[in-house]
């Protein structure tokens, strides 16, 4: 595939590349090419890179200036300093303050004028600078120099680097880039030589020749870059694509503009650089924070300016001659002489470790470098102690000077070349002036504080001062390993698929192949999805006989999803239909075998070699499938993007099975029917087919039927009451919205659990300890029985004769049943009591108390569970969950809740080796639910990552035979109630993820969401019809006859007035536009029906144990949001006749349920349940107006 440089490539997208058979096939064109570093087209780059590797050497020449004149006894006499101090610490830090202050200007010079004249800039300024300091009279006109230097630097570190790094040749980009903070020492030896060679000249000369010889390179600079090229990507992103591929051409193509390198550098340049324009608004730095991916490059951004310099470099710097006087050496040439031998020795590291940049890796350097650091400054802090102690030792001294050597030559070697280079790597091109810029404010923060707090700190702490240093580069390496990704082996733009992954270091670490060069061009191009991709219609047929997807052989490849399966397909191909290529096409081209890695598997199966073709040759002589070229990455973005497209295609169908098949209850009525709600105790013939926890992936097309089951909630979904409060109707309430802190950050301002260092264990007799399990039986194992009878048995055995001392799981669990008993005993039998007397309420909150002491006992204990893995420690982490939820601390249950799913999908996917029955089922129930309450929780709280435990949910067999009550009727009840739970969360959780995802849910489709509706509602109705009749309910205000029933009814009018909302904002939407004929069949009928389900969800709420004592906090936000809706159709004529005067009943009801809650201790201080009770008790206000 040849590019044509007289077609111009458009800016927004319109050439991407959607062929994967061509993507691929450049891709290993480019790989098989022969590159030389010694050609004449290569020098002429070298040649061109010199220029900006001069803007290098003018931060290294003031580097080892200032710390030799420092030295120089004319400068401190003319300046009256010392060595040391703070007046010393201002001067340096003045240059850094100059480079803080041009910060928000270079951002833009570079985006908008270019690369080379952002260079020329920060070097007129810098020659300002130098004529400024040169000629100082005082330390005023002295550090007005200093700043001005400082400032045109700024401009000069932040042009460079994003110009050597877009000019260099992909194949060495490591060492081209890493070559460009070397040639910081080449500046520090020249002034290091200069200050050693002018202190022989007597007077103030003696230190204005070395300031004047800064404009050299300056000046060098300046008149160079009037003949350089400019970048071909700031070309690209200012739409002068011919520029750019003549500038790649001469340089990375030896002249030949179709050049694979060419091609494939223009291709991926136009799709990423399109992607964004935030390089176009100087203003605007949102870019660098406002995604994930972005995130994670500042972190590597931040990460590397701020280490940079806080390594302890400055030092050895600036600081030389006051290390050398730690060591006991004080005589002026004798320390200027090793002020130039440094900066030549760390020359010679940063010049090797350029060179093994792309050879070693970006990470390794990094890390080992640094731990080698550390280990220098403790060496550097003996011998310097032992030469201070000794002033006749001279091996200490000289032990000393070795070990600032060794420092220098080690943090040169790997750091030096990664300082700019790195930072560059991190940062696309639409972002990466602004990135370096802020990248180089960091940096000169940190080296602000750095330098101007070591001159005190020397002179105060002496040699101790290195211990800082021992420990902060430990640190620098722990964080390194973690959030730091490799950058070795992948261009520019590649690097973009490695920050958008959710583990950027992990993706890193894994081979660069062709799919990486694909999924960088946007191309779908897994030949394993052949025959397996989907159409995504644009409406969902809900016609029930749609059981399977299917899709010609032939390669889907309009998917054009951009930057990963979370992003946005382009506007473009938002709108085009998905097609399919032609079946003459459908043959991969064929391509010369490259190494042994890109074998199809069959051929290294029988380690035979592989031809390349498709289907090779010994494919074809044994009719295989041959998979060469597509092996690779096996789960790549293919695969999520099948899962998706798939899932939307069959989501209503499989609504059906959300509901297990095969239970029934003797006592329902519902004889006939087959569904988990009607049968005896479930049993092993109940549970669906175990399968392995995996992502799904295209290998095997029954794992996606499979996977399809999955009843995930979207984290970003548009149903929270936070989001109702942003419909424009709520605009006439200004007062509504003065808050704007959303609920997480109301809950993460909150002052930490206050816990005693030494609780005392309370004293109880066994009649007490009888009445806390009951307690706990009744209710906690009622609701999510997770703990047999066997265990119930050992807890009571263990309390009765005495708490063991020791901290073991065991006793962690004992405390925790405990403390949820007493809880359950404080939350008890309050739907029957209208208000509670002082008696009562003091009964029920020395039950909470006590409760509270036994959590904070277990707290105490809670670290044996974290450290060993097995279904008792995955319960006490669970039970840990309940219990902060039971304090209304949604953040630390969430934190728990997320331990305890990760911890159950790790003992389902990896069992222990020893089989016990009780412990597998015991784990599966607290994964069911981990499942329950974290979807209970997204619903309201969508700013938490989700755990992944709703994306394996149909792999984990349902709830089976398990003792976890005396009685067989109650056994039976709560394993049915259980199963009730699970089913309406799955129903629920696929609600929200069909109506109200971000970006794809229906509810603001009118076209789409009625079919859906009536689908849902009756999935709705089967839910309930099925249930036993120990759990019915009727759609009333009536009294149910259980507290479960009663909560199940909760659930039911939640889930039914979520399904109806559609409607309802529909409806809002077009009063709000003055519409007034609905053009939807049957909408004022079901807007009435989403109305009457929010008022019977809050006039029939009730006191349920489950409700205080868990999902008060859920409970507040869901009410909150229900009387947000019933106010705003009060305010339409149409809908507020459907509501009446029943409106005016729900604030006082609601208000008086929660002060009761609240005054036993459940919710009191809680900062969102009082919001959420404010913004009832303003809603209420506004709709008694409206009656």
């Amino acid at each position: 595939m040849d590019y044509k440089a007289d077609e111009k490539v458009a800016v927004d997208h319109g050439d991407e590349v959607h062929d994967a058979h061509v993507a691929v096939q450049l891709a290993h064109d480019v790989e098989n090419q022969k590159l030389s570093p010694w050609t004449p087209r290569m020098f002429r780059l070298y040649f061109i890179l010199a220029c900006a590797y001069l803007c290098g050497c003018l931060n290294g020449y003031d580097g080892s200036l200032l710390g030799g004149i420092n030295g120089m006894k004319a400068y401190q006499r003319y300046f009256n300093m010392s060595s040391e101090g703070s007046s010393t610490g201002i001067v340096f830090a003045m240059y850094n303050i100059g480079s803080i202050a041009a910060v928000f200007f270079t951002a833009p010079v570079n985006d908008f004028f270019g690369r080379r004249w952002g260079m020329f800039t920060g070097a007129i300024v810098v020659i300002i600078g130098t004529c400024v300091q040169a000629t100082s009279t005082g330390r005023g006109q002295f550090l007005g120099g200093r700043f001005i230097l400082g400032f045109g630097v700024s401009f000069c570190c932040v042009s460079a680097p994003c110009y050597v790094s877009e000019m260099a040749h992909p194949n060495w980009r490591g060492t081209i880039t890493g070559l460009y903070n070397c040639t910081w020492y080449i500046g520090s030896i020249i002034a290091s030589w200069v200050v050693y060679g002018s202190s022989y000249i007597d007077g103030d000369i003696a230190w204005r020749l070395p300031i004047w010889c800064q404009m050299i390179t300056s000046g060098i600079v300046a008149l160079g870059v009037l003949w350089l090229p400019e970048s071909p990507r700031w070309l690209i992103a200012q739409d002068r694509v011919e520029d750019a591929v003549k500038v790649l051409a001469t340089y990375h193509g030896e002249g030949d503009e179709n050049h694979p390198m060419v091609v494939l550098q223009i291709k991926e340049m136009t799709n990423q650089i399109a992607a964004d324009a935030t390089d176009k608004s100087w203003w605007d730095y949102r870019g660098l924070w406002n995604t994930h991916s972005a995130r994670r490059r500042l972190i590597g951004v931040l990460g590397m300016a701020v280490f940079g310099q806080v390594s302890g470099n400055s030092l050895s710097s600036y600081y030389l001659p006051v290390m050398l006087k730690q060591a006991g050496i004080t005589d002026e040439k004798k320390v200027l002489a090793l002020n130039g031998v440094n900066p030549v020795l760390c020359f010679f590291g940063a010049i090797l470790g350029a060179r093994l940049t792309d050879v070693i890796g970006r990470r390794p350097l990094l890390i080992y470098s640094i731990i080698f650091c550390s280990c220098c400054f403790a060496v550097i802090t003996g011998t310097s102690k032992l030469s201070l102690d000794q002033p006749h030792n001279a091996s200490a001294a000289n032990a000393t000077v070795a070990m600032i050597f060794i420092f220098g030559i080690v943090f040169s070697f790997g750091w030096t070349p990664l300082q700019s280079a790195y930072i560059a790597e991190c940062l696309s091109t639409d972002i990466r002036a602004k990135g370096t810029a802020v990248g180089n404010l960091a940096s000169s923060i940190a080296s602000t504080i750095i330098q101007y707090s070591s001159g005190p700190a020397f002179q105060d702490i002496g040699y101790y001062f290195y211990l800082v240093f021992v420990f902060w580069d430990l640190f620098e390496a722990v964080f390194i390993y973690f959030f730091f990704p490799e950058t070795k082996d992948r261009t520019l733009e590649e690097l973009s698929e490695v920050f958008e992954a959710p583990n950027p270091v992990k993706k890193s670490l894994q081979k660069r192949d062709a799919q990486t060069v694909m999924n960088t061009l946007n191309v779908a191009g897994d030949t394993k999805l052949a025959g397996e991709r989907a159409m995504a219609p644009h409406d969902l047929d809900l016609d029930p006989s749609i059981s399977k997807v299917s899709c010609p052989s032939s390669f889907c490849t309009n998917l054009a999803i951009a930057r990963g399966p979370s992003k946005e397909v382009s506007n473009r191909t938002r709108s085009q239909k998905l097609g399919v290529m032609d079946q003459a096409n459908d043959e991969w081209p064929a391509r010369k075998r490259l190494r042994t890695s890109h074998a199809c598997d069959a051929c290294r199966t029988r380690k035979t070699r592989c031809d390349g073709n498709n289907p090779c040759a010994t494919c074809a002589s044994i009719g295989h499938d041959c998979t060469y070229g597509s092996e690779a990455n096996s789960r790549s973005k293919n695969d999520l993007i099948l899962e998706s497209v798939l899932r939307v295609e069959k989501t209503l169908h499989e609504l059906r099975s959300a509901i297990p098949n095969g239970v029934q209850l003797a006592n329902s009525p519902q004889t006939n029917r087959t569904n988990s709600f009607s049968g005896s105790s479930p049993d092993l013939n109940l549970r669906r087919q175990s399968h392995a926890i995996q992502t799904p992936t295209s290998q095997d097309q029954r794992e996606n039927v499979n996977n399809l089951e999955n009843a995930v909630l979207d984290s970003m979904h548009t149903s929270t009451t936070e989001s109702i409060l942003q419909w424009p109707h709520f605009d006439v309430f200004p007062l509504l919205r003065h808050d704007g802190d959303s609920i997480f950050y109301l809950e993460q301002a909150r002052p930490p659990l206050a816990v005693a260092s030494n609780p005392m264990y309370p004293y109880v007799d066994a009649e007490d300890i009888t009445s806390m399990l009951e307690a706990f039986e009744r209710n906690i194992n009622f609701w999510y029985p997770s703990m047999s009878q066997e265990q119930l048995g050992n807890i009571r055995a263990t309390l009765q004769t005495g708490m063991p001392s020791e901290d073991t799981v065991h006793s962690c669990l004992c405390l925790l049943t405990l403390a949820l008993g007493c809880a359950s005993q404080a939350a008890e039998d309050l739907r029957f009591t209208a208000e509670p007397d002082v008696a009562e309420k003091d009964r029920r909150l020395r039950k909470r108390k006590l409760g509270d002491i036994y959590f904070q006992l277990a707290l105490k204990k809670l670290h044996v569970a974290h450290l060993q893995v097995d279904s008792e420690s995955t319960q006490c982490l669970f039970f840990t969950a309940l219990y902060f939820a039971s304090l209304v601390r949604p953040l630390q249950a969430w934190e728990y809740l997320s331990a305890t799913a990760t911890r159950c999908m790790l003992l389902l996917s990896y069992p222990p080796n020893t089989h016990d029955d009780e412990a597998a089922e015991r784990i599966r129930r607290i994964f069911w639910s981990c499942y329950i309450l974290e979807s209970d929780y997204m619903a309201e709280l969508s700013a938490c990552p989700p755990s992944g435990i709703a994306r394996v949910e149909s792999s984990i067999p349902l709830p089976s035979t398990y003792h976890t009550h005396p009685s067989e009727i109650v056994e039976e009840e709560s394993s049915l109630y259980f199963l009730a739970c699970i089913s309406m969360r799955r129903l629920l959780n696929r609600v929200h993820q069909l109506l109200y995802a971000k970006d794809t849910g229906a509810a603001f489709d009118h076209a789409r969401f009625p079919r859906i509706v009536a689908e849902l509602q009756r999935q709705l109705d089967d839910w309930r019809e099925v249930l036993p009749a120990s759990f019915s309910f009727s759609i009333d205000t009536e009294e149910a006859a259980t507290a479960a029933g009663g909560f199940l009814r909760q659930r039911y009018l939640t889930c039914k007035g979520v399904i109806y909302r559609p409607y309802l904002m529909w409806m809002l939407s077009t009063s709000y536009a003055e519409t007034r004929v609905p053009s939807i069949p049957d909408a004022m009928q079901n807007c009435k029906l989403c109305l009457d389900a929010c008022l019977l969800h809050a006039l029939d709420l009730r006191g349920f144990p489950q409700t205080v004592l868990i999902d008060t906090w859920i409970c507040s936000l869901s009410m909150s949001g229900a009387m947000l809706i019933i106010l705003a159709a009060s305010h339409v004529p149409a809908l507020k006749e459907f509501i009446g005067s029943r409106a005016t009943l729900v604030g006082s009801h609601l208000e008086k349920l929660f002060r009761n809650w609240r005054d036993v201790s459940f919710g009191g201080d809680s900062p969102s349940v009082d919001r959420s009770m404010w913004l009832i008790q303003q809603a209420d206000s506004y709709i008694r107006d409206c009656y």
